[in-house]
């Protein structure tokens, strides 16, 4: 079971992205362009919450919450140049906050299974060599078993 209370998953403010030397534009559609050519490969641009401590952070968790045991398709809509320049990493953590597992992947669009020791989870964007990206959304969608 996956709550779909938003279709689509934005940027978001810019709490939490990699400003050092970083060139942030704002779109009224939502969309964000970075431009950095000097950023080093593996720095991490932005990350997504699935649980949030509310009194720390004055904010709310931007991820679903997903279902042990299930499928799920992660989409990522994005321009990067160069192309490949961008993996996204998730991160499945236990109720203490120890990572039990890390998935990075270099793809836009891949499938994932929610695992059955994890208590919450993170999605974050890895710079990979790019210079600019334009983000538009993501999303998550629960895959069905026939």
């Amino acid at each position: 079971m996956i709550i779909t209370q938003r279709q689509y998953i934005h940027w978001g403010e810019t709490g939490g992205t990699y400003m050092y030397g970083t060139n942030v534009s704002y779109s009224p559609d939502k969309s964000v362009r970075l431009y950095n050519p000097l950023l080093a490969s593996g720095e991490i641009l932005k990350t997504w919450f699935s649980s949030v401590n509310y009194q720390a952070a004055r904010t709310q968790p931007q991820l679903p919450l997903l279902q042990r045991n299930q499928e799920y398709q992660l989409s990522l809509v994005f321009d990067c140049w160069p192309e490949n320049g961008m993996y996204t990493k998730i991160t499945f953590l236990d109720r203490y906050g120890d990572i039990l597992e890390e998935k990075i992947e270099k793809v836009k669009d891949f499938v994932f299974t929610y695992p059955e020791e994890s208590y919450t989870y993170q999605i974050s964007l890895l710079a990979a060599g790019f210079e600019s990206l334009t983000f538009y959304h993501f999303s998550i969608k629960e895959i069905r078993s026939v």
